[in-house]
């Protein structure tokens, strides 16, 4: 069920009769470009621990437990021009408990709680409270720049979106901006996000008409404007740039990352998945087989498909001194894509896994929740029935199509200085 509850107020819900939880998130979508990241990772942080009625941890903790054991969270993520805090929460559905108890008005009370009466006094965020899990986000951020392979990410990230620098920032924002951010700014900014950021509500469980109209009843979000979400193909870049670093670490790291215009709805983009997965996206992929195994160049070597921004993403570990040899055998793996140099069994090895993948998200709640917002957001019909026949009817000559528009954009070697 789908409807436009007002004026930018979504609701969507599907009955799912094989779980015991019930699963409700509640987007808030706006244009990335807005560039309110840093005020944005500072809501859902404060949303996530402190309301005006559970002004602690320890209260929501509590709150949460007396929900017989609900989980909830809050995260903050892209999809296309578009950036999503979510709010989600997951409780057993009241039908199993011993005690008869309207257990889904609860679970809606308190999430009403939270997201409408944040805890400010005198318009602002206590600065002691606020302060601490500002300061904490900064000092883990600071700290993932210690982990090479991550540094590796956000360099070649940042290479690839040059001209697009939204996309080329952290889902938190700039460091700088967030370690010097106050609770007045991130307090104004919340008021600016519940009256205009357009809201997705997705209930995922076995629910009947009139807990649906329980949950609707607690969430009633003024009018606002309809975005229309675009899925970015193409970054504003022509010639291929390299860059070299030196690190003090033994292994080195070599990324890639490939213009590829293909998206969650385009006509190839099955192909492209299973392309994919051949070429690196699996323990089968030619990448691993050949380059990891085969040859011993790496450590470790994968490839992964963004479906909302169009690029492939090749990330490696390797001995630096080689390197040159590594992209070469690279693209020779791509090559054997396009001239369709590989066996039929290997093809579908790949498209049964991917398939038996694909249906254990059917096991998850969150990711079915997940799903259902995804695809309404982005106005995707596909059904569990079109994915599987669409990898089924991949074959060799659409993967070679579909791989010759891999066009190398940005090329990042982390070298460890024990590899000169």
């Amino acid at each position: 069920m789908q409807q436009e509850i007002t004026s930018g107020v979504r609701f969507n819900f599907e009955k799912q009769n094989k779980f015991k939880n019930v699963a409700i998130s509640i987007d808030f979508v706006e244009p990335l470009a807005n560039d309110n990241l840093a005020e944005r990772t500072m809501v859902a942080e404060m949303m996530e621990n402190y309301s005006n009625k559970y002004n602690s941890k320890l209260k929501v903790a509590r709150k949460l437990a007396e929900l017989y054991g609900a989980r909830f969270g809050t995260n903050i993520f892209k999809v296309g021009d578009v950036v999503v805090l979510r709010i989600i929460i997951t409780f057993i559905n009241e039908h199993f408990l011993e005690t008869k108890i309207n257990l889904v008005n609860q679970i809606c009370d308190f999430l009403q709680e939270i997201i409408f009466h944040p805890y400010l006094i005198n318009g602002i965020y206590p600065d002691e409270l606020f302060n601490l899990q500002r300061d904490n986000l900064v000092d883990y951020l600071n700290n993932l720049s210690d982990n090479k392979k991550y540094y590796a990410t956000r360099q070649i990230k940042k290479m690839y979106f040059a001209n697009d620098p939204q996309n080329a920032k952290l889902i938190f924002g700039d460091v700088d901006k967030l370690a010097n951010i106050t609770s007045k700014r991130v307090a104004e900014y919340y008021h600016e996000m519940i009256t205009h950021n357009e809201v997705y509500i997705s209930v995922q469980g076995s629910l009947d008409e009139s807990q649906i109209a329980t949950i609707q009843d607690h969430f009633k979000f003024s009018q606002r404007a309809n975005l229309k979400v675009k899925l970015k193909t193409r970054p504003d870049q022509r010639s291929v740039v390299y860059k070299t670093e030196l690190a003090q670490q033994k292994q080195s790291q070599l990324n890639l990352m490939y213009q590829f215009p293909v998206s969650l709805k385009s006509i190839d983009y099955y192909d492209a998945l299973v392309m994919n997965s051949l070429l690196g996206g699996s323990a089968s992929s030619l990448m691993f087989l050949n380059i990891r195994e085969k040859e011993s160049l790496a450590y470790y070597i994968s490839s992964s498909f963004n479906t909302t921004l169009g690029y492939l993403m090749i990330q490696s570990g390797i001995d630096g001194n080689q390197a040159e040899k590594v992209q070469d055998m690279i693209k020779s793996q791509i090559k054997r894509l396009i001239d369709e140099n590989y066996s039929e069994g290997l093809l579908d090895k790949i498209k049964t896994s991917l398939i038996s993948n694909y249906l254990t998200n059917f096991d998850s709640e969150r990711k079915l929740l997940n799903n259902l917002f995804i695809n309404a957001l982005v106005d995707n019909q596909t059904t569990k029935n079109d994915w599987i026949e669409g990898i089924q009817s991949v074959n060799k000559r659409s993967i070679a199509l579909v791989a010759k528009k891999l066009e190398l954009k940005s090329v990042f070697l982390l070298k460890g200085e024990d590899d000169e």
